[in-house]
This record gives C-alpha cells, structure tokens and sequence, in this order.
C-alpha cells in the first residue's frame, strides 16, 4: 500500500549498511526510533476523537485491508519489477519497514472509526491479496481497500441499500488528526445514508 497519510521519505545509505528513515521533517538513525515516532503520530491523531454517547446506526461495519503479508509479499513483488534482483540488506529493511509504517498509517483509520462508535461494532478483517474485496450483508456494511497497481489504491464501501461506491474523503488536511478526522466524517456520512 503506498498511499500514505502523511509523507514518509526515506533514505537508504546503499554505500554502507546505515539507514536513515525521514518522517515528518525529522531523521531516525534506527527502525525502532523510526517506528516509535509513526506510533506516537498515530496515537496522537487518535487522542481528539471523541466518541458518540450512541452509534448512528445498530448495523456492523466490516473494515478490511489487506495483510502485513500480502503488503510485503506486493511491495517485494514491485521492487523486483522495478530492480530486476529480489531486495536485500539496506533495501530489504526499507521495504519492510515502510510497508509496516504504511499499514499503521491506514490501520489508524479503523481504530479511528472504532473508537468514534458510529457503528455497533466494526470488525477488521485482514485481506490475503491488494485486490481482495467485501461484500455487504444485510446487517453490516463493508469498507475496504485495493491497490491493484502502486500508487492506485482506492477505498470503497459497500451496503446493501446502495451498493459498491468508491469511499471518498478530504485528503487535504495537513496533519494525521485531520485526516482521521476527514475520515471518520466520511464514514459518518455512509453510516446515516441508510
């Protein structure tokens, strides 16, 4: 999944062993440093929402995107497209550590949704492939997303009342608050529909 919330760039040292990652403006000389400050952004986008006193709707929400696996598996895939050599070393960290901030970047979206409470319940549900789908059932509505190529990836969401739609929100906001919050109105708007 390369659609991220915010900018995450990176460099790789090829010349040596060291990575540095860049996030936010700011150089991590570790994985770990790197991580704990993707953590702690997302914990922070998260820390302003309040939830509803009741959900909008008694419905479930079926929440899906695909696995850390299969984002690796994908992201591995592409690199030895691109490159022609499976990736190694440096390139190998950095895929698998991009792919994880990545998922945390998207995951952020279904703790979000979760902890606003417009559904009774929101289930998360881990895809085996990038272009895996849901469908609805009469007692839920479904929210996944595909990237069938990298940079495509596409949210939809799907309810029995209205069908397959694509799932779309202001990307604007600056920050991750803003987004998860742009998210979460976005939700909230599909959730009142029926």
């Amino acid at each position: 999944m390369k659609r991220k919330i915010f900018a995450i760039t990176l460099v790789g040292m090829l010349s040596g062993c060291a990575v540095t990652y860049t996030y936010e403006g700011q150089k991590y000389d570790s994985k770990e440093k790197f991580h704990q400050a993707v953590e702690s952004n997302m914990t922070a986008a998260l820390a302003g929402i309040v939830p509803l006193p009741k959900p909008l709707t008694q419905k479930k929400l079926i929440f899906a995107m695909p696995s850390e696996a299969a984002l690796i598996a994908e992201s591995t895939k592409r690199f030895v497209q691109m490159q022609g050599t499976q990736p190694s070393g440096p390139a190998k960290e950095i895929l698998e550590n991009i792919t994880k901030s990545n998922l945390k970047n998207a995951k952020v979206f279904y703790d979000g949704v979760q902890k606003r409470n417009i559904y009774s319940s929101v289930q998360f549900i881990e895809m085996q492939s990038m272009t895996g789908s849901y469908a609805a059932s009469d007692g839920a509505d479904a929210l996944y997303i595909v990237e069938p190529t990298a940079g495509s990836g596409q949210w939809y969401f799907v309810s029995l009342k209205h069908g397959k739609q694509i799932f779309a929100y202001d990307r604007s906001a600056p920050t991750a608050a803003g987004k998860v919050q742009a998210f979460i109105e976005a939700v909230q708007a599909q959730a009142i529909r029926d």
